[in-house]
């Protein structure tokens, strides 16, 4: 699995091999509380503020599992 830890979001991102996103809290002292990774939902948590900054994290997690070979391709 990749991580990426985008500076001030307080929770690191991942993506499953289809590119599905989600996010894991960040805990004080920077121990990741991997029992609370959720679906990032676009619907209700992402307004249009944010929308275009986790399109990006998603994009460069697809690029990042695509060069290790995680990513799933037709």
């Amino acid at each position: 699995m990749i991580l990426y830890i985008p500076e001030g979001h307080g929770c690191a991102y991942s993506i499953d091999a289809e590119g599905e996103l989600f996010y894991t809290p960040i805990l004080e002292g920077g121990t990741l509380c991997l029992e609370e990774t959720d679906v990032v939902d676009y619907y209700d948590a992402v307004d249009n503020e944010c929308e275009s900054e986790i399109n990006e994290i998603q994009d460069k997690l697809i690029e990042m599992n695509k060069t290790a070979g995680f990513y799933f391709t037709k």
